[in-house]
C-alpha cells in the first residue's frame, strides 16, 4: 500500500511525533478544501448549464414581453374606460393592479423554478457535511 502513512512504534507521542501528525492532518484539510472546491465549481457549471437556456430565453423575452403587457394594458384600460363610462385614471389603476398581481404570481413561479436549477448544490452541501464530520471525529480522537 504506497503512500500510506505508517503508525510508529513506542511511546505514545514524542515532539516528532506531534507535529507530524499535525502536519498529516494539515495535508488532509488541504486535500479535502482543494476537493471540496472541485466539487462546487462542477456543481456551479452543472447548474449554469441547466438554467443557461432559460436565462436565453428571459434575455430575450423580457422586452418584447414588457413592451407587449404595456401596450396591452393600455387598450383594456381604454377599453375599460370607454364601455364601463369610468375615467381613464381610474380604469388604468385597475388594470395596473391586476397586472401587478398576475406579474408577482409569475415572478415567484420563476425563483421557484430558478431554485429547481441550482438544486445541484446539494451534493457539495452533503460533502462539505460529510468532511466537517471527519475533521470533528478527527480532532475528538487526536488526543487518545
Amino acid at each position: 500500500m504506497a503512500h500510506q502513512t505508517t503508525l510508529k512504534d513506542g511511546p505514545a507521542c514524542t515532539g516528532n511525533g506531534v507535529f507530524e501528525g499535525l502536519e498529516g492532518l494539515g495535508n488532509s484539510l488541504v486535500t479535502l478544501a482543494t476537493l471540496q472546491a472541485r466539487l462546487a465549481a462542477e456543481d456551479l457549471r452543472e447548474s449554469a448549464r441547466r438554467v443557461l437556456p432559460a436565462m436565453v430565453a428571459a434575455a430575450v423575452l423580457i422586452p418584447a414581453a414588457c413592451a407587449t403587457v404595456t401596450l396591452a394594458m393600455f387598450g383594456v384600460a381604454a377599453w375599460l374606460a370607454a364601455d364601463r363610462a369610468l375615467s381613464f385614471g381610474l380604469a388604468a389603476m385597475i388594470v395596473a393592479a391586476v397586472g401587478f398581481v398576475a406579474s408577482s404570481l409569475l415572478v415567484v413561479f420563476a425563483l421557484l423554478k430558478l431554485r429547481d436549477g441550482l438544486g445541484s448544490f446539494i451534493r457539495s452541501r452533503e460533502e462539505l457535511e460529510r468532511n466537517i464530520a471527519w475533521l470533528c471525529t478527527v480532532l475528538a480522537h487526536s488526543g487518545r
